[in-house]
C-alpha cells in the first residue's frame, strides 16, 4: 500500500526533474540551481521510497530513528535554494502540474493517514510543498515554536533623597575667533 504512494510521488518528482532540467537547458534557471534542485528532488523521491518500503516490511509503524552521533558536530552550511514560498512556478511554469498532483496526492485518505502516523514524511515534503505554492496539511505543517517565556519586569529605582539642580541651559560657548591669540602689529620697514 505504502510502496504505490511512493511510486506515484515519484512519478511527480520525476516529471518535476523533467520539467527543470529542460527549463535549466533553456537558461530559465543558473545551473547550479538546476543541479541542486534536480538533486534535492531526486533525493526526496528515494527517502520516499525508502521510508515506505521499510513501513511495508514492518508491516505498520516505524521504531523511532537512533539518536545521530553527528548532531553534536557544528552543522556546515549546506547550499541552498530559494526560501520563497512558490518560486519555482515562475521560472517552471510546467510545475504547476506538478503541484497540482502532489496536492491531490496528500488530500487522498490513504496518504493523509500516512503523513499522519509517519512524521518523517512530512520532514520530506514540507520543502517540496514551499518550492510548489502548497499549503501543506495540518498533519505535516511545521509546528509553531512555543511562545518565549516573558521576562519579569525590572523592579523600580529607589526614590533618591535629594534630586541634584540639573541646569536648563548650557552656558554660551565663545566665539571661535575671541580663542585665536592676537598678534602684534607688522613692523615698519
Amino acid at each position: 500500500m505504502h510502496a504505490a504512494l511512493a511510486l506515484r510521488f515519484a512519478a511527480i518528482v520525476h516529471a518535476l526533474c523533467r520539467a527543470v532540467a529542460a527549463r535549466g537547458a533553456r537558461g530559465a534557471l543558473a545551473a547550479p540551481v538546476v543541479i541542486l534542485l534536480w538533486l534535492r528532488l531526486n533525493r526526496a523521491s528515494k527517502r520516499i521510497d525508502s521510508l515506505a518500503a521499510r513501513l511495508d516490511a514492518a508491516g505498520g509503524a516505524l521504531p523511532a530513528p537512533k539518536p545521530d552521533r553527528r548532531r553534536n558536530r557544528p552543522a556546515r552550511r549546506s547550499k541552498t535554494l530559494p526560501r520563497r514560498f512558490a518560486w519555482l512556478l515562475r521560472p517552471i511554469p510546467e510545475a504547476t502540474a506538478a503541484a497540482s498532483q502532489l496536492r491531490h496526492l496528500m488530500a487522498e485518505p490513504a496518504c493523509a493517514a500516512l503523513l499522519e502516523a509517519e512524521p518523517r514524511f512530512g520532514r520530506i515534503l514540507r520543502p517540496l510543498c514551499r518550492h510548489l505554492g502548497i499549503r501543506p496539511p495540518a498533519s505535516i505543517a511545521p509546528r509553531e515554536p512555543p511562545p518565549a517565556p516573558r521576562r519579569p519586569e525590572p523592579a523600580p529605582d529607589p526614590a533618591p533623597e535629594s534630586i541634584p539642580e540639573i541646569p536648563t541651559h548650557a552656558a554660551p560657548r565663545p566665539h571661535p575667533r575671541a580663542q585665536l591669540p592676537v598678534r602684534a602689529p607688522p613692523r615698519p620697514a
